[in-house]
């Protein structure tokens, strides 16, 4: 049993209390209580306590939009939008890569995920070819919750029931095999393919033989939704309606299905999800970076769709910091809608926190510091010149934290990150490794960067 002791507690519980000299007591991977740290020192005398002296202890961030097997190609993506992008880099980098490269950008992001607060990602597109074994063994060894979404293609050629079947059978299979290993960290989502662009074919019999199986099992869906004007204008040229009445038709909507990005929503569209129960992944800054849109998320808010936050990934973003991502979807609803308080420093933890923990179907043990939930804690030393003084907690957390004042993570009781270094790893050899690979990476696709400057 462990006792993190003087604390300040943004527990993120239905009443969104703020705990000032407080403490958290921990039983092997769960919260047993939280409330002022005298009382807790009386009840638990024989715990392991950690001095947690000037720290702020906030709930794991989720990442529910986070493409973690892209960081090998961090800056090679600039200054590109999507088809390009798309064309240009990520096709040619699946088709010739290496699955231990793989997993080896996999894990450059989940340390770089753990050093700046993140406890669970949303992985959308995982590769069918990956090493699904070594990826696992990766996630189990850093100790972070991973929710792969293994993407799912229909078969070429005709359309039908008996192949769809076959298809989602086959791939239901995989998901079986690695749910819930690594001790429960290891989370299987079908990762839907839909028509986007031109050229992409329709296959209602697969769409549905998907959410018949997702359903059944209890597997989610991730898929990218309305995220570009090119996938918006092809859906409502393509087939005459609107991308959410085409997902709504193609049984591609519910309360265990996560959109990605939905930056061309439009006001008939968000009560399709509503009404449905669907979930939103807002990704604003590499919605910004890539010029793909905006979307409008106090309307999306006010309509009644959960709205979490995610990074999207180092090779379009260029980070996995969600501190950055929380202030910035503050930064943008306000710069776009001229009204400054028009997305609040409160909304955005929420976001990154608790709505992010209903969007993955795990609001009963993630995104609060409640008795109860597994304890995935982060602690966050304030006592930093860009975070001191401290007048509205709240403020700075969002406003002027960074992932240098991530002190120490917690994963289901187990610490991970401790004084700023990820436990049990030798980050500089995975550094050396990551350089390594991606030079070769790079020269073997022939990519270039978008600096004109000479580096001699």
């Amino acid at each position: 049993m462990q006792l993190i002791d003087n604390l300040t507690v943004v527990t993120m519980d239905q009443q969104r209390r703020i705990l000032a000299d407080a403490a958290i007591v921990i039983d092997q991977d769960r919260i047993v209580a939280v409330e002022s740290a005298g009382e807790l020192r009386e009840q638990y005398p024989d715990a392991e306590r950690i001095d947690a002296a000037g720290m702020v202890a906030i709930p794991g961030l989720i990442d529910t939009h986070a493409h973690a097997d892209q960081s090998l190609l961090r800056g090679l993506g600039d200054q590109m939008h999507w088809i390009p992008f798309i064309d240009d880099i990520i096709v040619p980098y699946l088709a010739e890569r290496d699955p231990a490269d793989g997993v080896l950008a996999n894990a450059l992001s989940i340390m770089e995920m753990i050093r700046s607060g993140t406890t669970c990602f949303v992985s959308p597109n995982v590769d069918p070819r990956d090493d699904y074994e070594s990826l696992t063994d990766t996630i189990g060894q850093l100790g972070i919750r991973a929710i792969l979404g293994r993407f799912t293609m229909p078969q070429e050629g005709p359309d039908s029931s008996e192949t769809a079947i076959s298809v989602v059978s086959s791939a239901a299979e995989v998901m079986q095999r690695w749910d819930g290993t690594q001790g429960g960290l290891v989370t299987m989502w079908y990762g839907l393919d839909v028509p986007r662009r031109s050229g992409d074919t329709d296959h209602p019999e697969f769409y549905k033989a998907v959410a018949d199986e997702a359903r059944a099992s209890g597997h989610g869906i991730v898929y990218h939704f309305c995220s570009e004007i090119e996938d918006s204008d092809y859906i409502d040229d393509h087939y005459g309606i609107r991308p959410a009445e085409w997902s709504r038709d193609n049984h591609a909507l519910g309360p265990n299905v996560l959109l990605i990005n939905g930056c061309w929503v439009t006001p008939l569209e968000i009560k399709i999800l509503a009404d449905t129960g669907t979930h939103l992944a807002h990704s604003p800054v590499a919605n910004m970076k890539m010029a793909t849109g905006i979307l409008p998320v106090t309307e999306v808010l006010e309509g009644g769709v959960n709205v979490s936050l995610g990074t999207d990934g180092a090779l379009n973003n260029n980070t996995f910091d969600m501190f950055a991502e929380m202030k910035t979807a503050c930064l943008l609803q306000n710069a776009t809608q001229k009204n400054a308080a028009a997305l609040t420093a409160q909304t955005a933890l929420e976001m990154a926190t608790i709505n992010g923990a209903r969007a993955i179907g795990r609001e009963d043990d993630l995104g609060s510091l409640v008795a109860g939930k597994l304890a995935d804690i982060v602690l966050i030393d304030v006592r930093r010149p860009n975070t001191y003084p401290v007048h509205d907690v709240l403020s700075n957390l969002v406003f002027a934290t960074n992932s240098t004042n991530v002190h120490s993570v917690f994963i289901g009781g187990r610490r991970v990150l401790e004084n700023g270094r990820v436990v049990g790893m030798d980050e500089s050899a995975l550094l050396a490794r990551a350089q390594e690979r991606a030079e070769i990476v790079r020269s073997k696709l022939g990519f270039v960067t978008s600096n004109t400057w000479q580096t001699k």
